[in-house]
């Protein structure tokens, strides 16, 4: 059974690795927005555009663009999901798997949207090049004066019908090629490697069409339903499909190394306090 100090790992480990993935992986998330909110534009001319200063300043500043509300919006959001789930997970003294780890993993993703949602929305609008926020602190004040305190949360639904599903497959996942493919060798490398790889990949597939959806609404202000209708007759199905390869790249990746960075913090507790 899971202690109190618990909680207190699952935070430093979901911090460090909210922080270590959003700083590697930025980029892949700047592509993904720019080719939903443009599915005519390709990863190479993205690239182009913005590795075409020779300042390199100018070229960090454009591919790591929404970085602060992406560490804003990711570090607490992982933090919280982690600690959400290591207190959930004592209902079933830390073994879950099956039905029981898509359930878990939905809800720990469902209460870390509600949280986080306002950053995730703001952090869409900067990658998507079309507002002139200059701060988190603007961006705040600027959308709930215009668009009223209900506008930090545009998209949310879309956001859960994508958050949900994916963190509830793949703990799913995760845990089964873990468990089933590993044995007792489920705390090495390449265990926790490859099951995040494999599961990131496969939730991020399934779950790709709502982050669309969600990009759309947030950064155009219509309605859900207007965005689905008007994407499906103006663009055809294959809309909901753009910006998916730079999705599953980064989705595979922060979560091989998530859980890759969350696992080592968990192993090596010792260090919160002081035991060999």
């Amino acid at each position: 059974m899971m202690g109190t100090e618990s909680v207190a790992i699952s935070l430093v480990g979901g911090v460090c690795s909210g922080t270590v993935c959003t700083i590697l992986f930025q980029p892949l998330d700047f592509i993904k927005t720019q080719l939903q909110m443009t599915p005519s534009q390709s990863m190479r001319s993205i690239c182009n555009n913005a590795t075409a200063q020779k300042n390199l300043k100018i070229v960090l500043r454009k591919l790591w663009v929404g970085l602060s509300p992406s560490l804003a919006k990711t570090v607490p959001g992982v933090a919280c999901y982690f600690v959400t789930l290591s207190q959930m997970k004592r209902v079933y003294d830390g073994e879950v798997a099956g039905l029981h780890a898509v359930v878990l993993g939905a809800l720990a993703r469902i209460l870390t949207a509600a949280i986080v949602q306002p950053l995730s929305l703001i952090k869409t609008r900067y990658e998507s090049g079309k507002f002139g926020y200059r701060s988190i602190t603007s961006a705040l004040r600027s959308i709930s004066t215009e668009e009223r305190w209900r506008g930090l949360y545009r998209g949310f639904l879309p956001t859960l019908l994508r958050d949900a599903p994916f963190s509830g497959f793949y703990l799913a996942v995760y845990t089964t090629i873990k468990q089933g493919a590993f044995h007792d060798q489920q705390d090495t490398l390449t265990a926790t490697s490859l099951s995040g790889l494999v599961a990131g990949a496969c939730a991020a597939t399934i779950t790709h069409p709502a982050d669309v959806v969600k990009t759309r609404i947030q950064v155009t202000r219509a309605e859900q339903g207007r965005v689905v209708r008007r994407l499906y007759e103006t663009e055809g199905l294959a809309v909901f499909w753009a910006g998916l390869v730079p999705r599953v790249v980064r989705r595979s990746l922060v979560s091989a190394t998530a859980w890759l960075v969350y696992e080592e913090v968990r192993l090596n507790a010792h260090l919160f306090n002081g035991s060999p």
